[in-house]
């Protein structure tokens, strides 16, 4: 018999996507039925994000929204934003707080919740953690890959970032969990994994014995996973020759790396206390598109960060027009409390910040539709997802096109030779070549 209905709602990052997913699994086994976001639910779960300030505000709006569509229904709210401010959430009406730790309790927390008078805090010292806390995931509502996570938290101090705050210090899950969790995503079908972390390239160096993500990369190509494995993102120190090697060699590893450069202009890096320079991340941006030239090569940038004028913006607008990339994510900076730049002088205009921000996303646009139209009337490999865009099948090739192809239902989930014919947009338009055989 069912404990009553569930709703969760994961904001943020593939790790807090992983994470809601594990929660709501973990629910499950406890008789719980998961429901849609809305009204009927006996208890809404919101897993939070802060990591800028837009990120912050809509963790609160889905707060005050699932207050108010539900009034008579608890409301726990868990992960970054209770984790660095758990009275200020309480505040904004919720019944429970968690932190990032206490998510592998949540099921026992909720129905303490059930039996309590008022409010349950539980937020653990996260920089007292020595592992990350414990979560399974079986299956993914409504994605066709599956997101894996191995780590949590981050050692790195970058003067703009909140996120030690609020994960803690890096924690690694060890090598035959890992490979366990593979071993089942293969078994319940997948056929990609995208691993994710907060800090991906710090994997096991906090480990007894220690290793490093190229040795797990290296364990994985031997071993029984899904067909295809992706990396999430990457610091440009932690691209080492030997990963872009393992990648280029791969017959597993998806020929895609994120890398998050956040400036082009070496004394903002300086200031945010980034460990590489405009003339490295040239340097190994060329190096990828040397050794992958079909290789997907998307990149984070930060505008308006505090001393960062038109000149600055200029030397960053210049080294991403020059490089072989294929898409960028951009997004303005925002002052994050009990971080260093939050204080920093010569803080930048909102207004100069959005006309920063719509330049490098036409930049954005013009780069993808290069990097689409190089693969025009080639053969490639399409990840079939279970949903339709305008009627149309979507699917995902190895290095990170997305395309639109006309197909039956029975195609999703499966791997299949497509045809690239025109770019629209932000799609490529496509057709399943010959028969449409999914791959065996």
């Amino acid at each position: 018999m069912s404990k009553g209905k569930v709703a969760i709602v994961a904001l943020g990052c593939k790790v807090n996507q992983f994470e809601g997913e594990a929660m709501a699994e973990a629910m499950e086994a406890r008789g719980w039925e998961l429901v849609p976001f809305g009204l009927g639910a006996d208890c809404t779960i919101i897993n939070t994000c802060v990591v800028t300030a837009r990120a912050q505000a809509d963790s609160r709006r889905w707060i005050h929204k699932a207050r108010r569509v539900n009034p008579g229904g608890s409301l726990l709210a868990v992960g970054c934003y209770p984790q660095i401010d758990p009275q200020g959430v309480i505040s904004l009406g919720a019944d429970g707080v968690a932190g990032n730790q206490e998510k592998g309790s949540i099921p026992a927390i909720v129905e303490e919740m059930r039996r309590a008078k008022g409010v349950v805090l539980r937020v653990g010292a996260i920089r007292e953690a020595e592992t990350p806390p414990d979560l399974h995931v079986l299956r993914f509502r409504r994605h066709t890959r599956a997101f894996l996570k191995i780590q949590d938290g981050c050692n790195a101090q970058c003067s703009y970032c909140v996120v030690p705050l609020a994960r803690g210090r890096s924690r690694s899950i060890p090598p035959f969990d890992v490979l366990a969790s593979f071993r089942q995503l293969a078994a319940a079908g997948y056929q990609e994994v995208v691993l994710t972390g907060i800090h991906l390239g710090a994997y096991g160096l906090d480990l007894n014995p220690q290793t490093t993500l190229l040795g797990l990369l290296r364990q994985l190509e031997g071993e029984e996973t899904p067909p295809r494995i992706r990396l999430s993102s990457l610091e440009p120190q932690e691209a080492t020759p030997g990963v872009i090697d393992w990648i280029a060699s791969s017959q597993k590893l998806c020929p895609h790396l994120h890398l998050p450069l956040q400036s082009g202009a070496d004394e903002i890096l300086c200031l945010m206390n980034r460990p590489y320079t405009s003339e490295f991340f040239r340097g190994l941006v060329r190096r990828i598109f040397a050794q992958m030239p079909h290789a997907a090569i998307g990149v984070d940038v930060m505008v308006g960060f505090p001393g960062e004028d038109e000149r600055a913006f200029g030397r960053t607008y210049d080294l991403l027009q020059a490089l072989p990339i294929s898409y960028l994510h951009c997004f303005p900076f925002s002052p994050r409390p009990g971080t260093p730049a939050a204080g920093m002088a010569r803080q930048v205009g909102e207004r100069e910040k959005g006309e920063r921000v719509r330049a490098l996303r036409q930049l954005s646009r013009e780069k993808r539709r290069a990097f689409y139209s190089s693969f025009l009337n080639q053969r490639i490999s399409l990840l079939i997802e279970h949903r339709r865009e305008g009627g149309q099948l979507r699917g995902i090739s190895r290095n990170y096109l997305f395309c639109l192809v006309e197909g039956g239902d029975e195609l999703m989930g499966h791997e299949v030779e497509a045809i690239i014919l025109d770019v629209k947009g932000e799609r490529g338009i496509g057709r399943i070549h010959e028969s449409g055989i999914p791959f065996p």
